[in-house]
């Protein structure tokens, strides 16, 4: 959470992602080398995150059986991406809402946006005060 508490929204990075997903075939990736870190270091076979990318790019281009072929995570990953963006995006959209309704709410409660109304009760108040005339 470091990152996205830095100033990287998560929704951002989410959608980069996504869009890199969508863009990129799975054909492109998988002639790419494997850059699996945990492979590398600890000399696996292979690990449990191993062709997450590849599935992933393959479930976003509707190639649902090629994910499952490099990645049986990606019933769970797939959906969750979409999810944690979902989530990400009607929150903000709720941050920005509340936002425009109290910017709204200050401007129409200034005395010029009130108009007569205002104007009228302050008068009246003002004058009561004096008790010499009131309007009607």
């Amino acid at each position: 959470m470091a990152l996205f508490s830095n100033g990287i929204p998560r929704w951002l990075v989410l959608l980069l992602a996504l869009a890199a997903f969508c863009a990129i075939p799975p054909d492109v990736l998988a002639r790419g080398p494997n850059l699996c870190l945990w492979r590398h270091l600890f000399r696996l076979s292979a690990c449990p995150a191993c062709g997450s990318t590849r599935a992933l790019a393959a479930f976003f281009h509707g190639q649902f059986a090629l994910a499952l072929a490099f990645n049986r995570n990606v019933l769970f990953t797939a959906p969750g991406l979409i999810i944690l963006l979902a989530l990400d995006i009607l929150q903000l959209a709720e941050r920005l809402l509340r936002r425009s309704r109290s910017v709204l709410l200050r401007v129409f409660r200034h005395p010029i946006c009130l108009g007569p109304w205002h104007l009228r009760s302050r008068l009246n108040s003002r004058l009561e005060a004096n008790k010499f005339f009131t309007i009607e």
